[in-house]
């Protein structure tokens, strides 16, 4: 067998030495072009995008300093700071104070700046006025400030004071809003829902004013002079004699919530009828309200025949109404139960019906249903208004003579408001009051029981 070793040519041999080196190139080159980002090297399987993280919430607006969340967070950087850093934290935090007390729906929080000896107090309607029942404030070491908080109905009203050591009582130097008693002004507490009522709200336009006239009677029944104030609509009802509605305590009433100025709204925005008012204040005011035969005399028998001879007011007992508030509330109820061919309408704003023992619940009791029709309000925080544990539970006093009205089927109106024994109450409540005597309209915004 002929065997031969196949030999190529020397320049063929050339040839594909110089292809193969060309070649050897051209893959080195995509290889690094391939490193620096140029052309792929190789068709690799795509890997799977990287995990985006969720992302962070952004983050929530700080709460205004000056509302619950934000004295929690002023308190708290407060007692984590250095005593030596306290003043000066106060210092900047008060300056900006709108006003107090703070209120975030039903916590209400009272901040005093001062020095005290043995302690500060929240003295108030909330509490019956009484010192030993008092609201404690506590100082923060190392400043002046005192800091004390409660909760209360998110439509609560309340007069307070501070009292400082346990014997200066102070109107709250942060609070511009003052309400007046019987002992001059105090400080007033508006929670955030409390909203007054729309004839204490500014008006539109002129409201026009009605005349106040004073006026003396010389009274057998009493053996003495009686001095009153006769107040006349600015507007009369053409060919038709007026309702009339006299108010005790009324010299309170004109000087402490100027109600005149209250019915000149209520008859202009039409809530009630154009009415003449007749406010009697008292003499011997215990002695009188808490049921006198002679009072209630000089009041049927003297005083409203002569103001409804002067005024040509209508004599019919449902147009003839007679108001009050705590003892006055008490004798407009005794007085309507004792005369009701003379006062077919009541008012008792924080009757004190519990005085001699329930009398004037008794005497309704006992006298059967009555042509009356009748509007009573009292306050939550009214459980201790005298000494006297029985006694001064005005709103227990108020839901037994109800009792009475609903078995009997009268025709009222009940009121339990988040108020306490304060002016403020009875002039909020006073329109509320009328227009349901007067209309038939139940009270606006407030709990009723018909």
């Amino acid at each position: 067998m002929n065997n031969k070793r196949c030999q190529l040519h020397p320049s063929l041999r050339l040839a594909l030495r110089t292809l193969f080196l060309l070649a050897a190139c051209i893959l080195f080159a995509s290889l690094l072009a391939a490193c620096q980002g140029g052309i792929p090297a190789l068709e690799a399987t795509p890997s799977p995008p990287p995990a985006t993280a969720t992302p962070l919430p952004a983050t929530l607006p700080a709460a205004d300093p000056y509302s619950g969340a934000g004295f929690d967070a002023f308190l708290a950087e407060l007692e984590g700071s250095l005593l030596r850093d306290r003043p000066a934290l106060v210092t900047r935090y008060m300056a900006q104070l709108p006003a107090g007390p703070l209120t975030d729906g039903d916590r209400a929080i009272f901040l005093w700046q001062g020095t005290a000896r043995s302690g500060v107090q929240v003295v108030g309607d909330m509490n019956s006025w009484d010192p030993a029942g008092g609201l404690p404030l506590r100082r923060i070491e190392g400043s002046d400030l005192w800091v004390g908080e409660a909760r209360y109905e998110p439509d609560a009203r309340l007069d307070y004071k501070f009292v400082v050591d346990g014997g200066t009582w102070l109107l709250d130097p942060l609070n511009p809003r003052t309400m007046l008693g019987g002992f001059g002004p105090n400080s007033e507490l508006a929670m955030p829902a409390y909203q007054p009522p729309p004839e204490l709200t500014p008006a539109a336009g002129e409201i026009p004013a009605g005349t106040l006239t004073e006026h003396t009677l010389e009274s057998s029944a009493l053996g003495q002079t009686r001095t009153f104030f006769v107040y006349q609509p600015a507007s009369q009802l053409i060919g038709a004699k007026l309702p009339s509605v006299y108010i005790h305590d009324g010299g309170e009433y004109i000087s402490l919530i100027d109600a005149p100025a209250i019915l000149d709204r209520l008859i202009a925005d039409g809530a009630i009828p154009p009415l003449v008012a007749v406010f009697i204040p008292p003499v011997n005011r215990t002695l009188e309200y808490a049921g006198s035969e002679a009072y209630i005399t000089f009041l049927a028998e003297e005083l409203v025949p002569f103001v409804q001879a002067t005024y040509d007011t209508d004599p019919s007992p449902a147009q003839t109404a007679n108001v009050g508030a705590s003892l006055g509330g008490l004798l407009a109820v005794a007085a309507a139960v004792s005369r009701p061919g003379v006062f077919g309408l009541a008012g008792g704003y924080s009757g004190a019906y519990s005085v001699g023992g329930d009398a004037v619940i008794g005497a309704l009791r006992r006298a059967g249903p009555l042509p009356l029709r009748l509007y009573l309000a009292v306050g939550i925080y009214e459980l201790a208004v005298s000494g006297d544990p029985d006694e001064g539970n005005l709103l227990a006093a108020n839901q037994r003579l109800v009792q009475v009205l609903q078995a009997d089927g009268y025709d009222y109106v009940y009121v339990e408001t988040s108020q306490g024994h304060s002016w403020g109450q009875w002039r909020d409540f006073l329109g509320d009051g009328l227009r349901f005597l007067y209309g038939g309209q139940g009270p606006a915004g407030a709990m009723s029981d018909e």
